[in-house]
């Protein structure tokens, strides 16, 4: 295969490579280390999936599998019990949509040993509300409901 172990510059198709996130000569450092030899034409690479064993599950894997999906199926619906209905399906500018979103953003990095450095800004976000149409007493509204602290 021309142009592998290359500097990006001087191959062609390094944009192709490129915006896949790696580069040839990154790929060819790996294939060398892992043995890997480049130089097979593409025609005599054949998949080896078709001589596989399929893979047998013991009646205890089963076993293990389905307690799993149970309690799986189980937390879907303690979970879907505690979501809101309908959570913006008439409006786009729900407010405890937007409380909710405005509490996973500005608050996820919240730690109350560094309250001042690591709260949400309550002005920014009035003011945000603000500029999305709300009236001032709704932007302090909704806020409020976003607010996962008490405020003094």
């Amino acid at each position: 295969m021309s142009g592998w172990g290359q500097s990006k510059e001087e191959h062609w198709s390094a944009t192709q490579f490129d915006k896949y996130g790696f580069r040839r000569s990154d790929l060819k450092a790996i294939a060398d280390k892992l043995g890997v030899n480049l130089d097979i034409p593409i025609e005599d690479i054949v998949t080896s999936g078709e001589n596989r064993k399929p893979e047998t599950f013991s009646e205890e894997d089963i076993s293990v599998l389905r307690s799993e999906i149970s309690l799986l199926k189980e937390k879907i619906k303690k979970l879907n019990s505690e979501r809101p209905t309908l959570l913006g399906k008439y409006r786009k500018d729900d407010p405890l949509l937007l409380a909710i979103q405005i509490r996973n953003t500005e608050w996820n990095m919240y730690d109350p040993d560094n309250d001042r450095a690591t709260r949400g800004n309550q002005v920014a976000i009035i003011q945000d509300l603000e500029g999305k149409g709300f009236s001032n007493a709704q932007a302090k509204a909704i806020e409020m409901v976003a607010c996962p602290i008490k405020r003094g």
